[in-house]
C-alpha cells in the first residue's frame, strides 16, 4: 500500500486516508519534540494508512497523545475507535454533543448502512469500533491541548452539525477547519485560486450559525486552512467572504423553493447549487471543462441538497 503524505511546515503531515477515491478526505499528523497529535481519522478502513504514516515519520505509536475529530461523521471521525486500540497513550478529543456516539456508535452505524448499504459500507468505510469511555475528552470552547508546550486550542464551531469543532493551532496560526471553512479540491484550482464551497451535510445545518462560525474563525487571520476536504491552503478574506456568499445564495434558493408544489424540490436545488458552482468555476478560470468538474462534485452537491432539504423540514416544523 503507498502511503500519500505531504509534509508541511510547522511538524504538520497531511496524510491521504484515500476515502472514496484520492484527493477527497485527510487526515493530519501535527509533531512537537516527537510527540504527536492526530486530527482527523477518516473511515475505519484509513486506519493502516495512519499507522503506516507514523512508521514512515519515524513517531512511535506510543508518543501519539490525542485524537482529535473536528466532527462524529465517519469521514471524519470513523477511524477513531480502531485507533484509539493501536495507539496506547492517545486519549480521543470529541465535542461533548457527539462524544456519545463515539462511546456507542450503534446510531451511526445504522445511519450509515442506510446510506450505504452493507456491501458498499464494509468496501468504503470499514467498520465501526466502539471509543471506551475513560479514553474520551470533551474539550469546552477555547480549552487548550499543549503538545509539548505547543499551543492547541479547541473551537466549537456549530453550523455545518451541532457537535462541530475545529482546532487552532498558535505556531503555524493554521486551522484544521473540519467543515466549518468549506471543502476544495485541488484538481479544480485554477489561476483566480481554489474553488472553496459550502459543506451543507444533513442532518444539523444551520446557515446562520455556519456564517458567524465562519466570521469567528476569521477574526483569527490565521495564515492556513487546514482542510479536511482536501489538503491545507493558503488563508485568503475573498475565498471567506465569497463562502459567506454561498451559503447565504444555497439559504435563499432552498427558501424559494420552499412553497413550490408543482416541482421537483431536490432537482431544483441541485440545478441551482450547480449554476452557483458553474459561476465560480469559471471565474477561478478551473482547467476542467464543467462536465469534468462535475463528476469531482457530484457526490458533495448529492449531498448540500439532503442537507438543506433536512434544514427546510426543520423550519417547518418549528413553524408548525
Amino acid at each position: 500500500m503507498s502511503i500519500d503524505i505531504k509534509d508541511l511546515e510547522h511538524g504538520i503531515t497531511r496524510i491521504d486516508v484515500h476515502y472514496i477515491r484520492p484527493g477527497l478526505a485527510g487526515s493530519y499528523l501535527v509533531v512537537e519534540q516527537n510527540r504527536a497529535v492526530l486530527i482527523e481519522t477518516g473511515p475505519q478502513l484509513a486506519v493502516p494508512r495512519i499507522l503506516d504514516a507514523l512508521a514512515k515519520k519515524s513517531i512511535p505509536r506510543e508518543n501519539v497523545e490525542a485524537i482529535m475529530v473536528t466532527h462524529v461523521h465517519l469521514d471524519h471521525a470513523g477511524g477513531a475507535g480502531l485507533l484509539l486500540e493501536k495507539l496506547p497513550n492517545a486519549k480521543l478529543y470529541v465535542h461533548p454533543k457527539g462524544v456519545k456516539h463515539m462511546i456507542d456508535p450503534s446510531k451511526l452505524l445504522a445511519s450509515a448502512m442506510m446510506v450505504y448499504g452493507e456491501e458498499r459500507f464494509g468496501k468504503t468505510l470499514g467498520g465501526l469500533t466502539p471509543a471506551p469511555s475513560h479514553r474520551t475528552v470533551t474539550p469546552a470552547d477555547e480549552e487548550r491541548f499543549f503538545l509539548a508546550g505547543r499551543e492547541l486550542v479547541f473551537i466549537h464551531t456549530p453550523g455545518h452539525a451541532i457537535h462541530h469543532l475545529v482546532i487552532w493551532d498558535a505556531k503555524s496560526r493554521g486551522i484544521f477547519s473540519g467543515d466549518a471553512l468549506g471543502i476544495s479540491y485541488r484538481e479544480l484550482d485554477g489561476p483566480g485560486g481554489p474553488f472553496l464551497f459550502p459543506a451543507t451535510t444533513p442532518i444539523q445545518f444551520n446557515p446562520k450559525a455556519s456564517v458567524e462560525s465562519i466570521r469567528r474563525l476569521t477574526a483569527l487571520k490565521p495564515h492556513r486552512l487546514h482542510l479536511t476536504h482536501f489538503d491545507s491552503i493558503d488563508f485568503n478574506q475573498t475565498l471567506m467572504d465569497d463562502l459567506e456568499r454561498q451559503l447565504q445564495d444555497y439559504a435563499q434558493l432552498a427558501w424559494d423553493i420552499r412553497a413550490d408544489t408543482l416541482s421537483d424540490k431536490s432537482v431544483r436545488l441541485l440545478e441551482g447549487i450547480k449554476t452557483l458552482s458553474r459561476e465560480r468555476l469559471e471565474a477561478i478560470g478551473c482547467p476542467k471543462t464543467f462536465l469534468e468538474s462535475s463528476q469531482v462534485l457530484s457526490m458533495d452537491w448529492e449531498i448540500n441538497v439532503q442537507g438543506l432539504n433536512h434544514w427546510l423540514d426543520q423550519i417547518e416544523r418549528e413553524l408548525g
